[in-house]
């Protein structure tokens, strides 16, 4: 059987990766799925405190669901308003925006 603690250490790996995924990388999609990555070990990690604590933290998994579905919708049309103004979903080349 998996208790909390397997759950709450995958989690943090899944944090970890999706991190360094947001730092690491230039392009605006992979920038947007290492977000996805992250915001998924954070939920994981409140499912297995959920499986010490109560429901309460699976109330909260839901909320943030919802919210992480926004997160992606915006992140996704930014991306395209980015490709149809520079032509490049580069993270570096947005600094030809500010002109």
């Amino acid at each position: 059987m998996i208790g909390p603690s397997e759950y709450i250490l995958v989690g943090l790996i899944l944090f970890i990766i999706g991190i360094s995924g947001v730092i690491l990388r230039r392009n605006i999609i992979f920038i947007l799925i290492s977000l996805e990555v992250a915001v998924n070990g954070i939920f994981l990690v409140f499912f297995g405190a959920g499986l010490k604590w109560g429901a309460l933290s699976h109330a909260m998994i839901l909320i943030l669901i919802a919210i992480a579905a926004v997160e992606a919708a915006v992140g996704l049309a930014l991306a395209i308003a980015v490709f149809r103004t520079v032509k490049n979903v580069n993270s570096d080349e947005l600094s030809k925006l500010k002109s």
